[in-house]
């Protein structure tokens, strides 16, 4: 049985660039979650972001924000989390510098970048939590500046040739992927959404079998590989499809299959 629904947001439940969502796939969720499902969120935006979006749709929801960076229960509860080693992070911080490329850190609870410029006046909109400018954010990171995800934004060719870089120099202990057509997403290595998921079953008592996750990107990929009901999005790219276990259209499709495997299962369990 199906007990645990994991959504991604950007591209899978909220629509690209936009805070809205299908009515569909929001009914159908809270359909689930009345059913008696559990519900979480897995995004790379942070967790106030994801409280945010809790509003929008008025459904309460466990969150894995950051990319796994951040496990909070849908009580508000954080149960994980994790940050990069401080010399790692002033390295990425500065990998950036004589591109075009927008560096943002990630905080807890902020967005924050070095200077304010028309980049960073650009993304703003698209943030569901504050973005500041810290000029010395350098000598504050490891101590004032904690910092769990980093992401470059920009041309997706760019994005690509610093993509290669990265894991050619960090590979052995960062991931680096593509996480829309203008981020690139840079976490440590042991820090995901498949982990963030793992500990999240750890605390609801469930095993991988009794979760299924739904997501559009490659920050999606771990929590793919963290249980055998995976479902991509069909506006993903094909290699991400090829990861999942099914794609379907949207969310609602999914959750139509959740409703069915589960049916099957009752029956199965009455029959014995």
């Amino acid at each position: 049985m199906i007990k645990l629904i994991v959504s991604d947001l950007d591209g899978t439940m909220l629509l690209h660039e936009e805070r809205q969502a299908r009515r569909e796939d929001i009914d159908a969720l809270k359909e689930a979650a009345a059913a008696g499902m559990a519900v979480a969120f897995a995004s790379g935006r942070m967790h106030p972001e994801i409280e945010a979006v809790m509003e929008l749709f008025g459904l309460r929801t466990h969150s894995i924000s950051q990319n796994g960076a951040y496990v909070h229960t849908q009580d508000g509860r954080l149960v994980q989390s994790s940050a990069f080693d401080t010399d790692l992070i002033k390295e990425l911080a500065g990998a950036a510098a004589g591109t075009s490329l927008l560096t943002v850190l990630a905080a807890p609870e902020s967005y924050v970048v070095k200077e304010w410029n028309e980049a960073a006046e650009a993304l703003k909109p698209r943030l569901m939590a504050p973005l500041i400018a810290m000029p010395d954010l350098l000598e504050k990171l490891g101590g004032e500046l904690v910092c769990g995800k980093l992401s470059y934004m920009g041309e997706l060719a760019e994005l690509k040739t610093l993509q290669e870089k990265l894991l050619a120099r960090y590979g052995e202990i960062v991931d680096a992927y593509i996480s829309d057509v203008d981020c690139l997403d840079v976490m440590p290595r042991t820090t995901s959404k498949g982990t963030g998921l793992q500990a999240l079953l750890g605390v609801l008592g469930l095993t991988p079998e009794e979760a299924v996750c739904f997501g559009d990107s490659f920050n999606d990929l771990p929590m793919f590989a963290a249980t055998p009901h995976s479902f991509a999005m069909g506006s993903a790219h094909p290699d991400v499809q090829a990861k999942a276990a099914r794609t379907v259209p949207f969310v609602a499709d999914a959750l139509k299959w959740v409703r069915a495997y589960n049916a099957a299962g009752s029956e199965q369990a009455e029959a014995r």
